[in-house]
């Protein structure tokens, strides 16, 4: 059983089909980045892929795109209360916040101005903000790993 807090947290209202809103919608503004493990992310993933639209910006953005998803959450100011148009929005951001930079800067700042409780929005921010410094370790990682592979087939190579 739902408290009343994850109650108010929920998505309201109804699909198109009448069934309810999934969610997987509400995940960006109740979860920190670090429970968002491989089934969750595929949750989020299955949920975008699912998103059809008619603006050229929308569909670039559920494909994946980081750049147009950030281009979708940037305009949007801050709401009195979370609607299911901005949890569409950041969820679409949030599912390439797992792999971008940018995606992640913006969901922080994002989630730092919405209307949750203070201690629950530096959680999250937070939360995703140390997710990027993972994010730039690993591309470190695999930066080092690559010269280090380039260094040995040189040595290796015709001369």
């Amino acid at each position: 059983m739902m408290s009343d807090e994850n109650d108010r947290l929920m998505p309201r209202g109804t699909t198109a089909g009448g069934g309810e809103w999934p969610a997987a919608l509400a995940y960006w503004r109740t979860l920190p980045a670090e429970d968002f493990d491989d089934e969750r992310r595929a949750e989020i993933s299955r949920y975008v892929s699912r998103i059809s639209s008619t603006i050229e910006n929308w569909r670039l953005a559920v494909g994946g795109d980081a750049a147009a998803a950030v281009k979708l959450v940037l305009p949007i100011r801050t709401p009195r209360e979370i609607t299911v148009r901005h949890d569409l929005a950041m969820t679409v951001l949030v599912n390439c916040a797992f792999d971008d930079p940018a995606a992640v800067l913006v969901l922080a700042h994002k989630l730092n101005v919405m209307p949750l409780d203070r201690y629950q929005r530096a959680r999250l921010a937070t939360s995703w903000l140390v997710h990027n410094v993972w994010l730039a370790s690993r591309r470190c990682r695999s930066f080092a790993r690559g010269s280090l592979d380039f260094r040995v087939r040189r040595k290796g190579g015709p001369g």
